[in-house]
């Protein structure tokens, strides 16, 4: 009976830790009394902040929540990463979950430069449409149609979805910073790619693109510096470098 009585408390035990979720603020956040802009704030949360949450679904785009210290309100999704019980919902090395990302088996990420003076200079060959001098990735770009094909076909992209407004074949480190045409570069990055409330698609990680690039032309960016960040965790140089958001 006492055995029982064991087995019986630990189930209990361990179906309340699995159903336990958590979250982490990731970008300045506002508490508020209700999910709504109506009122004023409770407080607000600056990154790192641990969060219990009351219920598992967002209302509005924000979620019921208890703060550390004991304070009751609601929080705007968007800057939030929620965990589940211990361990993170979205697995290891991540802060987004897998499908925002390229399978690092099909495509581990390849640059073919990172020197500052090859991603700066003027090119005169391999220009488009004659112009006399270009930058470096409109003189390196050259993906050819069979390996566009080859990338849908590893990412098992069906025949109507094969297009601009579906996603579209993009190099994981872009081309501007040194990236490689090589198909070990390349993936389908959908247009609608969405995760607490926010979309991740292609275009939304071409702003990171332009960002990156532009700090490297104006020397505020080593470009090994990006290849690292941009391989590491896209999603999250992505809401680390973006305008703090609190509602």
């Amino acid at each position: 009976m006492k055995k029982s009585m064991h087995l019986l408390f630990l189930v209990l035990l361990l179906t309340l830790f699995a159903g336990a979720q958590t979250a982490t603020v990731i970008r300045n956040v506002n508490v508020r009394p209700d999910p709504s802009t109506d009122n004023n704030p409770i407080t607000t949360l600056k990154p790192s902040a641990q969060l219990d949450l009351v219920e598992p679904d967002a209302t509005n785009g924000y979620f019921h929540v208890t703060t550390s210290d004991g304070q009751d309100g609601w929080v705007w999704g968007r800057n939030i990463l929620i965990k589940a019980g211990a361990i993170s919902s979205i697995g290891v090395g991540h802060i987004g979950p897998p499908q925002l990302y390229p399978d690092p088996k099909k495509t581990p990420g390849l640059a073919d430069t990172l020197k500052v003076s090859d991603l700066t200079k003027r090119y005169t060959k391999g220009c488009p449409s004659g112009k006399a001098s270009c930058t470096y990735s409109q003189a390196h770009r050259n993906v050819p149609k069979s390996v566009h094909t080859q990338v849908y076909d590893e990412y098992n992209v069906p025949e109507d979805a094969r297009n601009i407004q579906h996603g579209e074949v993009d190099h994981f480190y872009p081309l501007c910073a040194g990236g490689s045409n090589d198909i070990k570069n390349l993936w389908n990055q959908p247009s609608d790619n969405e995760w607490n409330g926010e979309n991740f698609g292609f275009h939304e990680k071409d702003k990171l693109e332009t960002y990156v690039c532009s700090q490297i032309k104006a020397g505020k960016m080593d470009p090994r510096d990006a290849f690292n960040r941009i391989m590491k965790d896209w999603v999250k140089f992505y809401l680390d470098v973006g305008l703090d958001s609190v509602d």
